[in-house]
């Protein structure tokens, strides 16, 4: 075991300068772009702070997968380069033991970049756009709100509520729709689990209409109202930018009403799939690295460091077509995964290390 702890211990070593210094890179970036901002309105330096700092999870998060596998091939490298390689290997230990602690140490952080992406990132987020909406005017349309999916849109003579869940507004869900009149009295209510946009129009699907002191239960209902979904899109946060458990609720609602739920089932299976692909990559490229030391420490990172550009970009396309419906999301998730441990199986099966 002591081999173990100090292979792993090695690799947390090197993710944690990675991370430091990869993130450190992208909110100098960032700096660059929105601290003119903060300094001409006078924002506190306090304040500035706190921002960059709510706004480091999101991209630790999405550094994840290639911060693992840089980690895991420094490790292989730094071990080869210094001959401990050939000083374990010589004794009897075999490649799978020196691979067991760098897979293990990147399933767990793995894990928990995942729990942070979901309990932490979509808070941070939203509190450092609350920052910026606060600090610097970036506010979202007047007389609209977004708050956990949700939207609440004030009109000329009406207030909505529903909940936000496709990207163009031409569909919401959760509807409570109210109309008043130039006195605030109420002129109309409707509510119904379920609108569409088409042609010019709102048809409202199986709700009630209350006006006046009548109920009216109805099944389609066709209103021709001065709101149209370009007022709505025009301040919906993306999909992308939607918390885990909001994903999970509009899915399961858009399924249940037959409505397509592409878009946000992608996003959700992305909160899952996608910080586990720096363990796929480390499955494929660990051997190659190690096979590879013998070419040069360096030759086995680069190779590394191009399956995963190659993978990104793989993962992207998918993403995008998963999105759009065009392939089934969860095949769009698992394909890229897929692809890696089949490779790193293959490689295992036909080199000799």
């Amino acid at each position: 075991m002591i081999i173990e702890r100090y292979i792993a211990t090695r690799y947390c070593a090197y993710l944690a300068m990675l991370f430091f210094g990869i993130t450190g890179l992208y909110l100098l970036i960032e700096a660059f772009e929105t601290l003119p901002d903060f300094l001409d309105k006078g924002v506190s330096f306090l304040t500035i702070l706190v921002y960059f700092a709510l706004i480091s999870p999101k991209i630790i998060y999405q550094l994840s997968p290639l911060t693992v596998l840089l980690a895991g091939l420094l490790t292989m490298v730094t071990l080869g380069k210094s001959r401990e390689i050939m000083a374990m290997r010589s004794v009897g230990i075999s490649p799978g033991r020196i691979f067991m602690p760098v897979m293990a140490s990147a399933i767990t952080f793995s894990l928990l970049f995942l729990i942070m992406n979901i309990f932490l990132v979509p808070r941070a987020e939203e509190a450092a756009g609350l920052i910026l909406q606060m600090e610097l005017g970036k506010n979202q349309k007047k007389g609209v709100m977004v708050q956990g999916g949700r939207l609440f849109y004030r009109g000329k003579n009406s207030i909505l509520s529903a909940d936000l869940i496709i990207p163009d507004a031409q569909e919401l869900a959760g509807i409570q729709w109210i109309f008043f009149n130039p006195d605030y009295s109420m002129s109309e209510f409707i509510a119904a689990p379920a609108a569409r946009f088409v042609k010019g129009k709102w048809y409202f699907f199986n709700g009630i209409l209350e006006k006046g002191d009548k109920v009216i239960f109805f099944k389609d209902l066709e209103k021709d109202l001065s709101v149209s979904p370009r007022d709505l899109a025009a301040i919906e946060t993306p999909v992308e930018e939607a918390g885990f458990w909001v994903l999970l609720r509009a899915v399961k609602r858009l399924k249940r009403l037959g409505l397509p739920a592409s878009s946000q089932e992608m996003v959700l299976l992305g909160y899952i799939f996608y910080p586990l692909l720096g363990v796929s990559l480390l499955y494929l490229c660990l051997p190659i690295a190690f096979y590879r030391l013998q070419g040069g420490p360096a030759l086995g990172l680069v190779l590394g460091t191009g399956v995963a550009f190659s993978v990104w970009a793989l993962w992207n396309m998918l993403f995008s077509m998963g999105k759009t419906g065009a392939i089934p999301p969860l095949l769009a998730s698992i394909l890229p995964h897929a692809c890696l441990l089949t490779g790193g199986v293959w490689f295992r099966k036909k080199v000799k290390f």
